[in-house]
């Protein structure tokens, strides 16, 4: 066991096209910089929502340790049902009534990681309040080296949570939004954060989203029927995190950005 360990949290996938670019990339990234934990979120794997078991096996086969969710993994009944029944697969703790559970702690003969799973509330369904969620969680649950997956919209709420638990946890990292910000920076209490780690998915598309859609959306002001992207370049998104194991502090942080060439 060395004195740090190395973790790798990917982006939003967003249908198979993001799955495929997952499972291609990810035992490439394991092997060149010697990844402990590979976290990626799901929740839009399944056509915008959700994840598929079969989905799911494949990025375990590929060396994913746990999938994490949001708010679009609780739009598909079916999927919904089945929370629980694979632990690695997380929806945001703080929907308390659902099935399922929003943590989970990965022992590895090289150290022990935490993924805590949590939704905002800022722009988005009034649930359980995250910073509570957090400290109830922490208090109960968490063990080793702590990964917060903070599923939100706002900025100003995902900033504000990660200096809540500066110092508690090792990580903070955001993503929702499709969109890889440029902020990642390491806390004064030795937490690590960005804003989101971006999106596994089709690069020519509006966050994931067909483009003809999303610009009558805007255009139009009217409900339109929104579809993904299989096919053509496709971008790789997440953030590397190296962790002391010693003081559970972020030593580095290192964004990866790919445009990759996929046909289907």
């Amino acid at each position: 066991m060395g004195d740090e360990l190395t973790l790798f949290f990917g982006g939003d996938i967003c249908g198979t096209l993001g799955v495929d670019i997952a499972v291609r990339v990810i035992p490439e990234l394991l092997k060149a910089e010697k990844l402990d934990f590979i976290i990626v979120n799901g929740e839009n794997a399944a056509k915008g929502s959700g994840i598929e078991l079969e989905q799911a096996e494949r990025l375990f086969a590929a060396g994913v340790d746990v999938i994490t969710g949001g708010n679009h993994s609780m739009e598909r009944f079916d999927l919904r049902a089945g929370f629980g029944q694979e632990p690695r697969i997380l929806r945001p703790a703080n929907y308390s009534l659902a099935p399922g559970s929003g943590i989970i702690t990965v022992r590895k003969p090289q150290g022990t990681l935490t993924v805590l799973n949590i939704q905002g509330r800022e722009n988005m369904r009034p649930i359980d309040c995250p910073f509570q969620t957090a400290d109830r969680l922490l208090a109960e649950q968490a063990d080793g080296i702590v990964m917060v997956d903070f599923h939100a919209e706002s900025v100003q709420e995902k900033e504000a949570l990660a200096y809540y638990l500066d110092g508690r946890v090792s990580c903070v990292f955001g993503s929702h939004t499709h969109t890889q910000t440029a902020d990642e920076r390491i806390l004064t209490g030795g937490t690590g954060y960005i804003s989101d780690a971006g999106m596994i998915g089709a690069f020519h598309s509006i966050i994931g989203s067909s483009i003809e859609a999303a610009v009558a959306r805007s255009l139009t002001l009217t409900p339109q029927t929104f579809s993904i992207p299989e096919s053509g370049e496709a971008i790789f998104c997440g953030i590397i995190a190296r962790v002391s194991l010693e003081t559970k502090r972020t030593l580095s942080l290192k964004r990866i950005y790919k445009v990759i060439r996929h046909v289907r």
